[in-house]
């Protein structure tokens, strides 16, 4: 998604879009989608979703929303969303675009 001001910002895994529909960086991207909510994605983790395989840090999606976990969505007023299922809860609550 474009980068802009006041989106959403929803941090996925590398599987993104491609990974299994059961995956949970997945499903909360195709909610938002046929919610028609509009986001900035930032693939923060490649690699292994086992700690001691990934490449790098997951230091900035840290810094970023306090958390190392996937997905994760920082709304414009600097709430942050954890968890799959607490995604998808926020997503129910917003309203068909």
């Amino acid at each position: 998604m474009s980068t802009g001001a006041g989106l959403p910002t929803l941090y996925v895994c590398h599987g993104d879009e491609g990974g299994p529909k059961v995956h949970p960086c997945r499903r909360v991207q195709e909610a938002m989608k046929a919610k028609g909510i509009a986001y900035d994605k930032v693939i923060a983790a490649h690699g292994s979703p086992i700690p001691f395989l990934r490449k790098g840090s997951r230091d900035e999606l840290q810094q970023a929303t306090g958390g190392k976990k996937l997905p994760a969505l920082k709304l414009p007023d600097g709430t942050v969303i954890t968890h799959s299922r607490a995604i998808l809860r926020w997503v129910d609550r917003q309203p068909a675009a």
